[in-house]
């Protein structure tokens, strides 16, 4: 199970646990602060946001400010005025490592048998935080859950979370995080106090990057920074993945367009289609669609206040010149659909790429 990679951490880079000072969120955390500070503090907060905007990052940072309170982690001269937490504070320690006694997660559990992550959280894993509130906090202090993330919840899970929502045990604060709020069931959302983290400017998910110690040029950080449309976890993932090869492959592809250069075309589906190409076809199924959204929609606006990387608004306006919106928009519904049918009866990833692109020309 040591060996199994962790289902809420990017494969590579630190676990959101082990963070310090979150980029980007500054509002968030004064909100926060002060309603801690007001001596009306909501036992409950739902954290939303788009996916790897930062919502674990601060989940974990104000659960170390909650459980550092107990060691002289803030009080001392008045109300605290910040979330940080001293670096040589016990309780850091222990949550760095995974340890603290008064903090849980809840997310999908690994299922040994299948060797694979459960697709949901269960209504099992939601009855096992019973021995979590059976055990006494520290020295009179808070506990801590962090749901990572609420949405992964089945309705028995989410039913049984409710009613420990409905009748929270004393001193214990939740952070449930979600990227998709609205699918939520209302009673859940109507006891959380909403704390919605907004995507980070440009020079904020270049900072990010940078923080976490990737190495890459200057001008592909700010390719990353601007692709990631404010998601610094999107950025991340996109670098790790080799997405932005598989972004300029794209880019010079459709910049040809009504005409695919054959061999960079059979180029990249050869790579998709390989035994060790998989990662190569998960970022074009990914990056195809989300690009013809992109295109469609800054078309769409005339490009105003559209951030767009040099020579991208020349490719998307010769496209928009041979077709009309509407045609990028049916194409964008097929592509999504042969992915979709792809991943259910396993096609050919090869076919799967190259189709992707001649869709657009018969």
């Amino acid at each position: 199970m040591s060996e199994v990679a962790p289902i809420d951490c990017l494969e590579g880079f630190a676990h959101p646990r082990e963070g310090g000072r979150l980029i980007g969120h500054a509002g968030a955390e004064k909100e926060f602060l002060d309603s801690f500070n007001s001596g009306r503090f909501h036992h409950a907060w739902l954290v939303t946001g788009p996916k790897g905007v930062g919502k674990a990052t601060f989940a974990y940072r104000a659960a170390k400010f909650l459980l550092s309170q107990g060691d002289g982690g803030g009080g001392l001269f008045g109300p605290p005025d910040s979330l940080d937490v001293a670096e040589d504070s016990t309780t850091l320690a222990q949550i760095r490592a995974d340890a603290h006694p008064g903090l849980t997660v809840l997310r999908r559990r690994y299922d040994s048998k299948t060797s694979k992550y459960f697709s949901v959280i269960r209504v099992d894993d939601v009855r096992k935080l019973g021995n979590f509130f059976g055990l006494t906090a520290s020295d009179g202090g808070w506990r801590v859950v962090i749901v990572d993330c609420v949405d992964d919840m089945n309705i028995a899970a989410a039913n049984a979370f409710l009613k420990i929502l409905e009748e929270p045990p004393v001193r214990t604060v939740f952070f449930l995080l979600s990227h998709t709020p609205a699918g939520l069931l209302q009673t859940i959302r109507s006891r959380c106090r909403m704390m919605p983290l907004k995507p980070l400017r440009e020079t904020e998910v270049a900072e990010v990057i940078r923080a976490n110690g990737i190495q890459a040029s200057d001008q592909d950080i700010a390719m990353l920074a601007n692709l990631a449309e404010g998601s610094p976890g999107k950025a991340i993932s996109l670098m790790q993945s080799g997405g932005l090869d598989v972004f300029r492959a794209i880019l010079d592809l459709f910049g040809r367009y009504p005409r695919f250069d054959p061999d960079r075309l059979h180029g990249l589906a050869d790579l998709a289609g390989r035994k060790e190409g998989e990662g190569t076809y998960r970022i074009v199924c990914e990056l195809f669609p989300w690009w013809l959204a992109r295109m469609v929609r800054s078309v769409s606006v005339g490009f105003h206040g559209v951030s767009l990387i040099e020579g991208e608004q020349a490719v998307m306006e010769n496209l928009a010149g041979q077709r009309p919106v509407d045609f990028w928009v049916e194409i964008w519904e097929k592509s999504n659909h042969l992915i979709e049918r792809a991943d259910s009866i396993n096609l050919d990833r090869k076919q799967i790429v190259l189709n992707l692109f001649l869709n657009s020309v018969r």
